[in-house]
């Protein structure tokens, strides 16, 4: 049995980087983790039968240029698995063994998950080292990665591991359950024990003999051949595709890159502003100093500038990174993020997560909140990943704001809302606005699902004699509102 405070641990260092970090799992895993752990063990005895591995929600996260990635939500038993299985058999995500063909990132060092953006930083220097030590390189991934693996390949990856019997069935049917028996399109993105399953279930490529190149390296679906003969890469390049094609996996050609890189212009037009805004600032000479004296200072972008460095982003070009890149640049050297974040949310949708977290030390909480109301009301349309972070940036800054009641009630009766974008403002333990009857509607109507959970979790700041109330109703509909009924009542 895997240890509970350690997957707690696992999961909670993980849980602000997921796609939907839904505050119902945190808490079930931070209070109840082993009534997690104890449900889990019912699913896996046979004379349980009421206790099952639910259908899954599914989801759509923002990818770049108006992409969607579609995934599913987990609910809280579902999510806890995935993190206590892959913990407990953390021995099998290893390193590569061989210094010519190595795999970055999604494995634990020393007991811990190695962090994801210094793993993904290394695989860029050495990227970048090998570009200078050989002639050539073909970079490519995987399209619609996640989307395309087949169950029964990744469930008899796991078994060649060598995990426990009891295990290796847990897992095989956690992959069919969850997903009413659809043999692909079943691996949930955006947490780290999916990342690992999907990162070490392509090491299979990597130990290939066929491949001649002298040097590969690989982040998740990310890969870089290298070598001084284009002949032998594209030779490699091939192979490569036969072995993933077996698994009926394709590259994605709209982001092959042969041989060498083309021009980063966005970026270096990035960098121009970055040192068009550094000045010198003269301190002045006088008795004792031999020569005048100056500081460098970076003023603030003007809004000419900051006008600038958005237009950049409608070019066609614009990578996830060089987006990223200028959204960064706007928030560290302007003073008008707060007037810019629900124009960056509508216009580029798949950087409302980065948002939420520079909103953070965003001083003019009014003045964003109004932006939001207006973005929210005004929207020709909002995807539920948008509605999602909208809403977590309510949550977590806006609370205090003089328009919050309003912004609340237009994302929840918003015409795009999802049962996830929803199930995010009903877990908010909110007692003003009439929030505790929005809840009250799905806690009485006999209904299992997330916005009857997201309700519960919803009332964990109210009176124990509402929430005992009820959570008496509520927890007789099914064994997962019976848990999270339970672990409501206890706090």
């Amino acid at each position: 049995m895997a240890n509970h405070f350690k997957v707690k641990e696992f999961y909670l260092e993980d849980y602000e980087a997921t796609l939907f970090p839904m505050e119902t799992c945190r808490l079930l895993v931070e209070r109840s983790n082993e009534s997690l752990s104890s449900y889990i063990e019912k699913i896996a005895n046979p004379k349980e039968k009421e206790f099952c591995f639910l259908p899954q929600e599914t989801v759509y996260a923002c990818k770049a240029k108006h992409h969607l990635r579609r995934t599913m939500k987990l609910d809280p038993v579902a999510e806890y698995f995935l993190y206590e299985m892959t913990y407990k058999n953390r021995k099998i995500f290893k390193k590569s063994g061989s210094e010519r063909r190595e795999n970055f990132g999604y494995r634990f060092f020393e007991g811990k998950p190695i962090p994801i953006h210094q793993s993904y930083s290394d695989f860029v220097v050495r990227a970048n080292e090998l570009k200078a030590q050989f002639d050539y390189f073909i970079k490519f991934d995987i399209s619609a990665y996640f989307n395309s693996i087949y169950h029964h390949d990744i469930t008899n990856w796991f078994s060649a591991q060598k995990p426990t019997q009891s295990d290796m069935e847990m897992f095989g049917r956690f992959m069919r359950e969850i997903n009413s028996g659809f043999s692909i399109d079943f691996l949930p993105h955006g947490i780290y024990p999916s990342k690992m399953l999907g990162s070490h279930f392509l090491s299979f490529m990597d130990d290939s003999e066929l491949l001649r190149c002298e040097h590969l390296i690989r982040f998740m679906d990310d890969y870089m051949i290298f070598s001084n003969s284009k002949d032998t890469l594209i030779r490699d390049f091939q192979v490569i595709q036969k072995g993933l094609g077996q698994k009926s996996l394709n590259i994605n050609s709209d982001k092959t890159v042969l041989f060498s890189d083309g021009p980063a212009l966005i970026e270096e037009k990035v960098d121009e502003i970055k040192q068009g805004i550094k000045e010198k600032i003269y301190i002045g000479s006088g008795s004792g100093m031999d020569q005048e004296d100056y500081v460098e200072s970076v003023r603030e972008l003007s809004k000419e500038e900051t006008d600038y460095l958005i237009s950049l982003m409608d070019e066609d070009l614009a990578t996830d990174y060089e987006a990223s890149l200028i959204l960064d640049c706007i928030h560290e050297h302007g003073d008008s993020f707060a007037q810019y974040a629900p124009d960056f949310i509508y216009r580029f949708p798949h950087l409302a997560k980065r948002v939420f977290h520079k909103c953070s030390n965003v001083e003019d909480k009014e003045g964003l909140s109004d932006g939001l109301i207006n973005l929210v009301r005004d929207s020709h349309t909002l995807n539920e990943h948008q509605l999602f972070w909208i809403s977590k940036i309510v949550e977590s800054y806006l609370l205090s704001t003089s328009g919050v009641g309003s912004l609340l009630a237009l994302l929840y009766e918003h015409k795009d809302a999802t049962n996830i974008s929803k199930a995010k403002i009903l877990e908010i333990p909110e007692l003003r606005f009439g929030m505790p009857e929005w809840r009250e509607v799905h806690l009485k109507n006999g209904s299992s699902g997330w916005l009857a959970w997201a309700s519960a979790v919803g009332m964990r700041n109210d009176t124990k004699q509402a929430r005992n109330y009820l959570m008496g109703y509520f927890s007789k509909v099914s064994p997962m509102n019976k848990l999270i009924g339970d672990c409501i009542v206890s706090l």
